[in-house]
């Protein structure tokens, strides 16, 4: 499993969507239902990432399964 950490800043909630500022100057848009509850413009968060391996692998599969569906239409 591998993980990664870094910092982004809450710069404005707007219709719904948390506008995120990440490192590099890049933006994240998601659904504001998905920030902690309480977030608020101007907070730091520390945004975790980790490989989840099963997950990769079942929908690898699931895909694979798909595709051969597909070529035998």
């Amino acid at each position: 499993m591998s993980v990664s950490s870094f910092t982004v800043d809450l710069d404005r909630i707007e219709e719904g969507i948390a506008v995120l500022l990440a490192p590099g100057g890049f933006q994240w848009h998601l659904p504001a239902e998905n920030l902690p509850e309480g977030s608020r413009e101007g907070q730091t968060f520390q945004v975790t990432l980790e490989t989840d391996e099963s997950e990769t692998w079942a929908r690898i599969k699931r895909i694979g399964e798909l595709q051969e569906r597909l070529e035998k239409r």
